[in-house]
């Protein structure tokens, strides 16, 4: 516990350079204006998580593939492998670190708009507890992804037409919940079901979207972070040996 708190800490420091804070605040202010200023509150209830899966997520990506690179160039990958930090403890504080930040953006996107927009009419209070899950999760599962791709490049440059192509994919359920494709596939997308669970802290939801949205977020994150162990061995640990 005590390694994995250190690395935890190294990262929010990290991090904290490198104006990750600066601009995820910043963002989540212009964000949480625009939001006031061009929807009403009946409409949160789709706009909110859309947000979410579009801004704070994509962002999450860039995130993840920025610090591992940083410390790919630093000699810090080259590092871990002698120093004490397991390879799960190194991974858990990216993703723990990461989705706080994500977590935090989110927070001051949302807080903000209905602040804004209490001094026009009222505006209903979502299930927090419920939001803030979806909101975690969607973190977690973005964070994972961006490690299972980051592991296999060395230069950001490398790493952004197929990350591109990814964003596309995972994004791709704002179709859905803004209401302009009602397909089923989309939700087989892995960022539907966390979004589906933000959702459901506006409006009702129906037992089967219950049970998609908490069993498929599950299976996901526990799918992801073995993928994402077994990738980060074979391109990092195995190739620096």
């Amino acid at each position: 516990m005590s390694r994995l708190l250190s690395a935890m800490k190294m990262d929010v420091t990290i991090q904290v350079r490198t104006q990750l804070y600066t601009i995820g605040i910043v963002a989540g202010v212009i964000i949480a204006i625009a939001v006031s200023q061009l929807t009403g509150p009946e409409y949160l209830f789709s706009i909110i998580p859309t947000l979410i899966l579009l801004v704070v997520g994509g962002s999450t990506l860039l995130y993840v593939a920025a610090l591992i690179l940083f410390e790919k160039d630093e000699g810090t990958l080259n590092a871990l492998i002698v120093s004490p930090l397991r390879t799960s403890e190194y991974l858990w504080s990216k993703i723990i670190t990461l989705t706080a930040l994500a977590t935090l953006e989110s927070v001051i996107m949302i807080s903000g708009a209905m602040l804004i927009m209490r001094f026009s009419g009222e505006v209903t209070t979502p299930n927090i507890p419920l939001l803030l899950t979806g909101i975690i999760a969607i973190g977690v599962i973005y964070t994972l992804i961006g490690i299972v791709l980051i592991v296999r490049f060395d230069k950001i440059t490398d790493f952004l037409m197929p990350m591109t192509g990814v964003a596309v994919v995972l994004q791709l359920p704002f179709l859905y919940f803004l209401g302009w494709v009602k397909h089923p596939a989309l939700l087989i997308i892995p960022t539907s079901a966390p979004t589906v669970l933000m959702q459901g802290a506006y409006i009702q939801l129906a037992a089967w979207e219950w049970f998609y949205a908490i069993g498929y977020t599950t299976v996901l994150i526990i799918g992801l972070t073995v993928w994402a162990y077994r990738a980060f061995n074979t391109h990092i640990i195995t190739k620096v040996r």
